[in-house]
């Protein structure tokens, strides 16, 4: 050997120091520039413990074609090299890493078998659990196992990660965890957590209630994935409690841990606990990152107190796109849709791009206040952004548009939608609804029946009001009847208030009570004020004294009910029970509460 050939290798094996330590600690961009600006620029080609942390830098960043020119540069480096099985593994894993799953699988099935590492068929499985391919997942953990390779527990993550979040491949997940067990891998905590994902995802809450309590070492992820699984049944009392045992474990919390948390306490709405968990979140150290932020905003407009909402908002210091839209959330929740319009020029001057669930935010701002040429605005801010083809965003503008009164307009935005939802028809029904166009609203329902999309609960509700808006009896019987015995939905509040609403208008009084006496009970109470109102309008003497023992008999200590039957009577002509019902007010010690009203000035 030549005397350059030793200081062209000592060289070599200083500079793959540097790149392999900038690997190993993250600095996967000065890792390529090392190579790229000194083993290059220095004339030599690299080795087998070179290109390992390359394809690794490679992967980290995504950078697929980056990752594809270091392989060529793998073949100029020799045959030795480009047949080192730690260099082709590597390879493997870049491609894989960076969706360019044919390749991996081309280069894959280069490699001699007896080269093939447990690593490099790891990399395989992982990569087609990844994009969902579970067949071909499958297929390689069946060819690892004939070529006599034992699977690890990194090998059943990888499968289990393509089973999570595939409803058709749950049933093989299950099977998978009943292999775990088999092969004793359960043990490995990152199997039992995969398998707790898989079955949380899968709605199973026993079986994975039955895991998390067999799990011995529980980490931050295995308490984080059970409170996942309370938090999709609404159970957020149990959250609470795993929370207590993270605490008594010790164990440090992480943002994950606490945005369960936070996510509870929204679902409990109750400000006490909603600052103890603010508390909690301060004393991790957590309180000024963006999405641990946005979430406690959320919180706040939840249970109500917007002022404490903005309290954490103004106390994030970098605040971005998702904090703004929190904040903006929160006001629009909260009724205040001026502060929702303010925060959101407030935040096109702080130069922050909006995204789609900012615009959404904003249009149901402006659809609160029902001001036509705010909305008109915003819209034209959506068209500029090219956002208007979106169909959420597109459903928005329609409810916008109807709620400041421009109903055709909203239906040209309708019209032009190819492919609606029931979001988007259920917004036009209840604009023409909301105007009074009842037989547009009814005529819309049908066509979207035509289409066959399946209506729900709030769809009757706004046809039912626009048969009532109409006085179209016998269609909202109809709708009625065909809710609760085509579609088996249950009646709610809103569906009984809308029928008994259409006959107290229409004078059908006795339709009205007949229908009254085949509600649930405990929904009555609200449904007799409305009555008596019908009664006292039409100057109908039969069933009121009915109506008046009902009242009375949910509710005898509100002092409304008794001026409510005393004014019917007195419509009625039957002064003297009139006085008699406003004579009991002051001897059964009740309050008549007094009326108020006011005017807005100058807007």
């Amino acid at each position: 050997m030549s005397h350059t050939a030793p200081a062209a290798a000592a060289a070599l094996k200083h500079w793959n120091r540097l790149i392999q330590h900038a690997a190993a600690s993250g600095s996967y961009v000065d890792c390529l520039r090392l190579y790229a600006g000194s083993v290059l620029t220095a004339g030599l080609r690299g080795d087998a413990s070179t290109f390992p942390s390359l394809a690794k830098s490679c992967a980290a960043l995504r950078l697929p074609d980056l990752g594809r020119a270091i392989h060529a540069r793998v073949f100029l480096a020799g045959a030795a090299v480009s047949r080192d099985a730690f260099v082709r593994t590597s390879l493997v894993d870049m491609y894989a890493k960076c969706d360019r799953l044919p390749e991996a699988r081309r280069l894959f099935g280069e490699t001699p078998r007896s080269s093939r590492t447990l690593v490099s068929w790891n990399c395989m499985v992982s990569a087609y659990g990844r994009s969902f391919q579970v067949e071909e997942a499958v297929a390689m953990f069946n060819a690892m196992r004939r070529a006599e390779v034992r699977p690890s527990g990194g090998t059943l993550v990888g499968l289990l990660s393509g089973c999570a979040d595939s409803v058709s491949a749950r049933n093989l997940g299950v099977c998978v965890y009943g292999y775990s067990i088999k092969s004793g891998l359960d043990a490995d905590l990152l199997v039992s957590n995969s398998s707790l994902t898989m079955l949380v995802r899968g709605g199973q809450m026993n079986s994975a209630r039955s895991l998390f309590d067999r799990v011995e070492n529980k980490s931050v992820v295995t308490w984080s994935a059970m409170a996942s699984a309370y938090l999709q049944t609404g159970d957020w009392m149990e959250v609470f409690v795993l929370f207590s045992h993270v605490q008594w474990t010790e164990q440090n919390m992480d943002s994950v841990v606490l945005v369960n948390l936070i996510t509870a306490a929204m679902l409990f709405g109750n400000l006490v606990v909603a600052k103890g968990v603010h508390a909690l979140v301060i004393k991790a150290g957590y309180d000024r990152q963006e999405d641990l932020g946005a979430s406690l905003v959320n919180l706040y407009a939840k249970c109500g107190d917007i002022l404490a909402a903005r309290e954490v908002f103004d106390s994030v210091h970098w605040k971005n796109v998702v904090v703004w839209t929190s904040l903006l959330n929160g006001y629009v929740e909260c009724g205040c849709p001026d502060e929702a319009l303010a925060t959101y020029d407030a935040m096109l001057y702080a130069k922050v791009e909006p995204n789609k669930a900012t615009v959404l935010a904003v249009l149901a701002a402006c659809a609160n206040l029902g001001s036509a040429n705010l909305g008109q605005k915003v819209e034209e801010h959506v068209i500029a952004m090219g956002l208007q083809s979106d169909l959420q965003i597109s459903t928005g503008l329609i409810d916008m548009n109807c709620k400041c009164g421009r109903i055709q307009h909203a239906r040209k935005i309708f019209d032009n939608v190819s492919t609606r939802d029931l979001a988007t028809w259920s917004a036009m029904i209840n604009g023409y609804a909301f105007h009074g166009q009842g037989s547009e609203a009814v005529a819309l329902f049908s066509e979207m029946q035509h289409k066959g999309v399946q209506p729900d609960a709030i769809v009757f509700t706004h046809v039912l009001t626009a048969c009532n808006h109409s006085g179209s009896v016998d269609e909202g019987l109809r709708c009625f009847h065909s809710m609760t015995v085509e579609y088996g939905i249950k009646p709610s509040i809103e569906h009984y208030m809308c029928m008994i609403d259409l006959f107290c208008k229409a004078g059908l009084l006795s339709s009205a009570i007949k229908f009254f006496r085949e509600m649930p009970v405990q929904l009555r109470n609200q449904f007799l004020a409305p009555l008596i109102s019908a009664y006292r309008a039409h100057c109908a003497h039969s069933s009121s004294e009915f109506v008046s023992d009902e009242l009375l008999k949910l509710d005898s200590q509100d002092s409304g009910h008794y001026v409510l039957i005393s004014t019917m009577l007195s419509c009625l002509g039957e002064w003297k029970k009139a006085r008699s019902y406003r004579r009991l007010i002051r001897k059964q010690g009740l309050v008549k509460k007094p009326g108020w009203s006011y005017i807005e000035l100058g807007g």
